[in-house]
């Protein structure tokens, strides 16, 4: 099942464009690497520079399962399961 969504998903370009973790080609060690990327440039551009850094460990454990549902449902994904 997980293979068939992950297709489905990439198939469709479903995912953001920065969403990283648990994709092929899309590492968190990317992410950093992009992140001090950004930081850098606008250090050498003199801009103002800040980040919010969020811990969202927990953050499945509170997954509304209607709107998940609801969300497979828009992207086509429920009718695979």
């Amino acid at each position: 099942m997980y293979e068939r969504i992950v297709s489905f998903i990439c198939k469709h370009n479903v995912l953001y464009e920065f969403q990283y973790g648990f994709r092929a080609n899309h590492s968190t060690n990317l992410a950093i690497m992009q992140l001090i990327d950004q930081i850098t440039s606008s250090v050498d551009k003199r801009e103002v520079c800040a980040g919010i850094f969020l811990d969202l460990s927990k953050a499945f454990d509170t997954v509304n399962h209607k709107i998940l549902v609801d969300k497979l449902e828009h992207y086509g994904i429920q009718e695979l399961l």
